[in-house]
């Protein structure tokens, strides 16, 4: 039991785990400092709203942006879509706004 507690107490020690409340970060290339302002976030993209919207419908290919927006999630910069494919589900995309990266999303609602 003890040799059980300390192995867990070392990985979360190691890498940071998410087990004892730790909220995880973005792997998106921007990571903005401190709080910023709505308004400042598009100064800060690397790529433009068109370019972030060719790359998400690439990676649904015959969807529809339902909504769109540029904002700060788990720290890293990023344009997050909702999308309509083909067979009428809805999926959250995002992209990196630092390269137009398609970012892994666990919570595709």
């Amino acid at each position: 039991m003890f040799l059980v507690l300390a192995s867990i107490a070392t990985l979360a020690l190691a890498g940071g785990c998410a087990l004892f409340g730790e909220k995880e970060t973005s792997p998106a290339s921007i990571q903005p400092a401190g709080k910023v302002a709505p308004a400042d976030l598009p100064a800060l993209a690397k790529i433009n709203f068109q370019q972030a919207t060719a790359a998400a419908l690439a990676a649904a290919p015959g969807g529809s942006v339902l909504k769109a927006e540029l904002k700060i999630d788990d720290g890293g910069l990023v344009y997050a879509f909702k999308i309509a494919g083909a067979d009428k589900t809805v999926r959250e995309i995002l992209i990196d706004a630092g390269n137009a990266k398609v970012i892994p999303d666990g919570d595709n609602d």
